[in-house]
């Protein structure tokens, strides 16, 4: 059972509570209904999250032996069979159909989800090869989990919501690159991922600091189109994208999930983020 669990990789799936944010800024957070089939839409990307990886696990096995963490991945080791991983994937995909045809998801939802599946399938047999937009292509996954979630709940994506999700997803991705760059060196990076053939390091940076400026903006301009309370949200956003950066720059930026969750002060941070924005957003 450990190697399913690292094979699918749960503590990743946290990316999908992207699911709830439509939900959260629109200040129906409380509404149950709209709670409840939003938390079954989240279940259902988990779970096509855990099929992605599966397959892109599959593809980059052998890249994966020059990565000194993902070489011990269950492929790589051999501890679970081409077999096994199919069998495990037709189950999967037969609960995804199940919750599809038992739960009233509207249309849009299910097109964004395929969107999602052929994304990141795409991502894996050929997108991952070319150079910044396999970058854009795992930033708008980001974004089509804002765009899912606001399809479930039937609600309007704000403009600033997806610009923010897509350049801070922009920045993450960066990230994972530059650490990798610095901690394989350019050859074993590359042999590890093709695409770092077009990357540099002071190309990477630049990105990684423009994404991150950016994201700061866009924003902070949303904070000043709500005005109130909204606007204090910026210190703790902006604290905690610096934050990111100088933990990135330690060369702890290779996997955002558990840089948040090792880093006391960026957790705090996030946390501070989402208190303020809760009480700017539910406060009577």
């Amino acid at each position: 059972m450990k190697n399913y669990s690292v094979l699918l990789r749960p503590y990743q799936w946290i990316k999908n509570l992207l699911l709830f944010s439509p939900l959260f800024f629109s200040g129906n957070f409380v509404n149950r209904s709209l709670l409840y089939i939003t938390g079954i839409g989240v279940f259902v990307f988990c779970l096509t999250s855990g099929l992605g990886y599966i397959v892109n696990d599959w593809i980059d096995k052998e890249n994966d032996r020059f990565h000194p963490i993902k070489r011990h991945r269950p492929f790589c080791r051999g501890t679970i069979t081409g077999l096994k991983a199919f069998f495990l994937s037709g189950c999967i995909l037969l609960i995804i159909i199940i919750c599809i045809r038992l739960f009233p998801f509207p249309l849009e939802f299910i097109c964004y989800l395929l969107a999602y599946m052929i994304l990141t399938a795409s991502y894996s047999l050929y997108l991952k090869q070319i150079v910044i937009l396999e970058i854009f292509s795992v930033a708008f996954g980001f974004v089509l989990r804002v765009l899912a979630g606001g399809a479930v709940c039937n609600i309007e994506i704000s403009n600033w919501l997806f610009l923010t999700v897509f350049f801070i997803a922009m920045m993450i991705s960066i990230a994972k690159r530059l650490t990798e760059l610095k901690e394989l060196g350019e050859k074993n990076a590359i042999l590890h991922r093709k695409s770092q053939i077009g990357y540099s390091l002071t190309y990477l940076n630049s990105m990684f600091w423009t994404c991150g400026s950016v994201t700061l903006v866009v924003y902070s301009l949303y904070a000043v189109e709500h005005g109130s309370l909204v606007i204090y949200s910026v210190l703790p956003a902006s604290y905690g994208i610096f934050r990111f950066i100088y933990l990135t720059d330690l060369g702890r930026g290779s996997d955002p999930i558990k840089t948040l969750f090792s880093d006391k002060q960026l957790l705090l941070t996030t946390l501070i983020f989402l208190f303020v924005l809760t009480l700017v957003i539910y406060w009577p």
